[in-house]
């Protein structure tokens, strides 16, 4: 039986923006519900003034951090996988070293999940912006429902990964986040779809996430293209897709990767940030 405690996982790195990190983990640690552990990941050696940051939130809260540290950069995907498998309690919020939680975010998914015990994926809708938290200049929106979750899962990631909070017994059950270094998330909700679990988001703003040119160019060129296919194939081999899925996703995805970074932003902000993706065929997730 799940109590209401939580951990949060959150993974940092050498590019990550110090002054960044301390905004996210300030967020954290205000809640209007505070989480009984931190589980940061170091993937990888840090520079001292990310170390800096890190060390006046575990002084100042030192009985709440567990700190694992990776000897060399490993990507996102395994830095989670090893940082879930640390965790203390079922309910784990997910986190990124540059973004800002809202302060009833995590209240507002503990009670959601304690009061709908069918669901082990709970995102959100996150609100986008560039300097000023404060100035939402795009908001991500994803469908609520398992249903339209479901639907959407064919086409596009069905949720907001900084936004997720999920029933660790769930994941680990389906097999964990593997080691993509990018797209981690989505090849796992489709994985965690096709073995029958259960995924819903909040339809309301509980994370803000910085947007930057940088986003949309790391969402880019030969090698994500590459990862793309390979995770479209994979798809359609766990029979999450059809085959005509899959060619539609190569022929609409693929193309969008290798444009120019500012024609790749342009669609990005303004085709695939709002409504829900639906398909006519039956689904297969």
């Amino acid at each position: 039986m799940t109590d209401g405690s939580f951990s949060v996982l959150i993974s940092v790195y050498e590019n990550d923006d110090p002054e960044h990190l301390d905004e996210a983990l300030r967020s954290i640690v205000e809640q209007s519900v505070e989480p009984e552990e931190i589980v940061l990941v170091a993937d990888g050696p840090l520079p001292s003034e990310i170390e800096q940051t890190i060390e006046k939130f575990t002084s100042a809260h030192p009985n709440v951090f567990t700190l694992i540290q990776l000897d060399s950069n490993q990507g996102l995907g395994i830095a989670l996988q090893t940082g879930l498998k640390k965790c203390s309690h079922d309910l784990v919020a997910r986190m990124d070293a540059d973004d800002i939680s809202e302060p009833h975010r995590f209240e507002t998914q503990v009670s959601y999940l304690l009061s709908n015990p069918n669901i082990d994926v709970v995102g959100s809708n996150v609100g986008e912006f560039y300097d000023n938290p404060d100035n939402i200049k795009n908001v991500r929106k994803v469908p609520s429902s398992a249903a339209e979750v479901r639907s959407m899962a064919q086409f596009r990631s069905p949720t907001n990964h900084p936004s997720v909070m999920f029933r660790r017994s769930s994941v680990l059950e389906a097999g964990n986040y593997r080691s993509y270094r990018s797209m981690q998330d989505y090849e796992l909700w489709v994985r965690m779809l096709s073995q029958g679990y259960t995924i819903e988001n909040i339809p309301e703003v509980l994370v803000k996430c910085r947007a930057s040119n940088d986003l949309y160019e790391r969402r880019g060129g030969v090698k994500y293209s590459l990862l793309e296919l390979e995770i479209q194939r994979e798809f359609l081999r766990m029979d999450a897709i059809s085959r005509v899925t899959f060619l539609r996703n190569i022929a609409v995805r693929v193309p969008v990767r290798l444009l120019p970074n500012s024609l790749r932003s342009l669609i990005y902000r303004t085709f695939l940030r709002d409504g829900v993706e639906t398909n006519e065929e039956t689904s297969r997730i």
